[in-house]
């Protein structure tokens, strides 16, 4: 009989599944607060893929909207506008998304349609719901449409006054336009002009990978400064059986009946993920997809993650570590440098140090270091020589954990290492 399955692998969270990060929130909630009170504090969030950024923000938008309550004082009521950038973005795009949203939700929430068409005669410049710009205007500068956009915003806040706190602007995917989108010059530009019309309950969260804070140092070198910046790191053990536990509670109301898991089903979960989230999600998802007595053992936790192209170690290949492991490399002897490296997750390995761990000749290592740095598959380290890493810890605990699956698979009682393919593009391998 089919069942609901609780865990959502590659997307994002929602607050009853939501675990860890406490200090992330408590500072979220405080700079909300303070935002409030007329002191905007902008928060930059970032971290590897899969370390659960969209999730963060998702949760403190919920917070800020009152639809969660904080962990002290009143529910806010802040406006949450929620958007995500893309690679084919610009800076006048940024601008346009942004109206766009703030729009769509002064819609839900004020039902003067004068007020609308008032605040927003601007948005007629754009292309929106379908609309081109008119044959005899010419298309609108950034600096001009930032200008009515700051412009709306304080005759938004002035219209609503003491309904809303103030006005959130949500922005996920933050490293993924280019240099030139010049985010960093929108950021520093749009809270300076806020500033200077009073507008001081406004403030922006921002979420990216690690880069985001190279792309916008690229475009204002001081647009980094503005904001109070969380780096996440990966879940605590605790945390990581907290995930589990709250998984399987939702499976309880949903199914009906219980669904259970042993205490070493549970840590062999914690062990592979290494505390990322999404990580974590994909390897319970497909062991409770491999259970079929209502009990999650040790055993459905290796079949979910060895199972062909369905399994968590396949699937998280595919999504996240393809062209690194397998499009990239053809020769299995360098994969057992990656594998080397990978014991130090993302710290430093000196090419001695991985010598002494595989079994490889010294020409065909020397290639190996040669064709993986070229290919950035390892990063070398500036000012010394023969010394690397691996480019993201994630990457090195997506090895650590195939390996794993590899020599579990080999080690037990009529092991078939056939099960794990070699290339996740295939059916087929070793």
């Amino acid at each position: 009989m089919p069942r609901f399955n609780p865990f959502r692998p590659g997307s994002i969270v929602t607050p009853g599944m939501f675990s860890g990060r406490l200090n992330e929130l408590v500072s979220m909630e405080q700079a909300l607060f303070q935002t409030k009170q007329g002191n905007p504090h902008h928060i930059l969030i970032h971290g590897e893929r899969g370390i659960g950024k969209s999730s963060l923000l998702y949760c403190q938008q919920l917070v800020a909207e009152g639809q969660i309550d904080p962990f002290e004082g009143e529910k806010f009521r802040f406006l949450a506008v929620s958007l995500e950038l893309e690679p084919s973005n610009t800076y006048l795009d940024i601008v346009e998304k942004i109206g766009s949203e703030l729009q769509r939700e002064i819609a839900k929430r004020e039902p003067s349609i004068e007020f609308a068409k008032t605040a927003w005669d601007f948005l007629k410049k754009w292309e929106v719901a379908g609309v081109k710009y008119n044959d005899h205007e010419q298309p609108p500068k950034p600096n001009e449409m930032l200008d009515e956009l700051t412009f709306a915003i304080d005759q938004i806040l002035v219209r609503l006054g003491p309904q809303v706190d103030g006005i959130i602007v949500f922005i996920d995917e933050a490293d993924k336009p280019p240099s030139s989108a010049n985010l960093g010059e929108f950021v520093k530009v749009f809270t300076e002009r806020l500033s200077k019309r009073g507008c001081t309950s406004v403030a922006l969260c921002i979420a990216g990978i690690s880069t985001v804070l190279d792309r916008l140092r690229e475009s204002h070198e001081s647009s980094v400064r503005i904001f109070q910046i969380l780096t996440l790191e990966p879940l605590l053990p605790l945390e990581r059986a907290e995930v589990v536990e709250k998984g399987l509670a939702e499976a309880l109301k949903k199914n009906g009946f219980e669904v259970s898991i042993t205490p070493e089903a549970k840590e062999s979960i914690s062990e592979l993920s290494e505390g990322y989230p999404h990580f974590l999600q994909q390897f319970a998802y497909c062991a409770f997809n491999e259970d079929r007595d209502n009990v999650i053992d040790i055993a459905d936790v290796n079949a979910g993650a060895l199972h062909d192209e369905r399994g968590a170690i396949q699937q998280l290949g595919l999504k996240y570590f393809q062209e690194l492991y397998f499009a990239q490399i053809g020769s299995d002897e360098y994969r057992g440098v990656l594998r080397a490296m990978a014991e130090n997750l993302d710290g430093w390995s000196s090419k001695a140090d991985i010598r002494k761990k595989i079994k490889i000749k010294e020409p065909t290592l020397n290639n190996a270091i040669r064709a993986l740095k070229a290919k950035h598959i390892i990063i070398p380290k500036p000012g010394a020589t023969g010394v690397y890493r691996l480019p993201t810890k994630s990457f090195a605990v997506w090895i650590r954990a195939f390996t794993k699956a590899r020599e579990d698979v080999i080690s037990s009682p009529g092991g078939n290492p056939t099960q794990i393919q070699a290339d996740p593009t295939t059916r087929s391998g070793t």
